[in-house]
């Protein structure tokens, strides 16, 4: 399903119109208006934060601040407190903290967001319109809402007719892949072919076949693909120079101090297998995973996938 939404008042108060820059908070979130107020996280998409809170505490702070960086220089110090993660992870995390990670994170959060307004400014320069005038349309999936109250959706320019005054471009959410400003973030079933099943038994892929849905799905394989070409061009956040050190879910759950909780497919196999929350890091290549949420598991397992490596 879709819909039409302004982006005059995306505001958090008073219901007041802003600027484009203040209605884009970060490079995956976009302020709307709909009867009201409210925002639109991007499905598919992740990309770093600007800002995030640490644990026990409900402040958020920069990630480039003092705080931040002492935490990523190494979240593993005793004076943090316990943090029950697999040794493997552990390890793998090992190979990406210390100084500087979080002033490398927030400099590709601050990118994402620059990237973003871009690409929306352009739009409103191309439909020659103003930001009281453009508006999004908006493609939901499975789940409406995230846990923030935020739409989830793919989202666009609202261009009615396809091929005027230009060819209707992708979707910001394909259009910050492209330009390297966003990781592919691929939740069942919030993606296609998915999200298009006429029910939620018959979007579990058939196991032994998770490549083949991949590379045949338009959709799944544009993205996948857009992902490969960012990085093989080494743009944004795969520039060699200075590439993004932590994914944005990854700083997350750093913050909070707790274990990733969702189950992964490796799209790039067609094998049977789901690894648990803490094998993510197995796959190597963002854009092949496919991360399940803990309530659906025993869904796949019903379907006749093999839990391997699971605590």
């Amino acid at each position: 399903m879709a819909t039409y939404g302004r982006s005059d008042p995306s505001v958090v108060g008073h219901g007041q119109p802003q600027s484009l820059e203040a209605s884009i908070p970060d490079g995956d979130t976009a302020g709307i208006h709909i009867e009201g107020s409210g925002s639109v996280r991007f499905l598919g998409v992740d990309t770093p934060e600007k800002n995030f809170s640490l644990a026990g505490s409900s402040a958020q702070r920069r990630l480039d601040s003092a705080e931040w960086e002492a935490y990523l220089t190494d979240p593993f110090l005793p004076q943090f407190g316990p943090f029950d993660l697999d040794t493997d992870l552990a390890t793998h995390l090992r190979t990406r903290i210390g100084v500087g990670a979080g002033i490398n994170h927030r400099f590709h959060g601050d990118f994402a967001e620059r990237a973003l307004i871009g690409l929306i400014q352009a739009d409103m320069n191309a439909l020659g319109q103003t930001s009281s005038t453009f508006g999004y349309f908006l493609s939901f999936s499975f789940e409406v809402f995230d846990s923030f109250g935020r739409f989830l959706a793919f989202i666009n320019r609202h261009q009615p007719n396809g091929n005027s005054p230009g060819p209707r471009p992708p979707t910001y959410n394909e259009r910050m892949l492209e330009q390297g400003a966003a990781m592919p973030f691929f939740v069942w079933p919030n993606i296609d072919p998915f999200r298009e099943s006429p029910s939620i038994f018959d979007a579990v892929i058939a196991p032994g076949t998770a490549s083949q849905v991949a590379d045949t799905t338009p959709g799944l394989r544009r993205a996948r693909e857009l992902v490969r070409q960012a990085r093989a061009s080494g743009i944004g956040l795969f520039n060699p120079s200075n590439p993004l050190r932590f994914e944005a879910f990854e700083v997350r759950y750093l913050g909070r101090r707790e274990a990733p909780n969702r189950a992964v497919i490796d799209l790039s196999r067609n094998d049977s297998v789901l690894l648990q929350p803490q094998h993510y890091f197995r796959i190597p290549h963002a854009e092949d995973r496919l991360f399940i949420p803990p309530t659906f598991v025993p869904l796949f397992v019903s379907r006749g996938w093999r839990l391997e490596g699971w605590a």
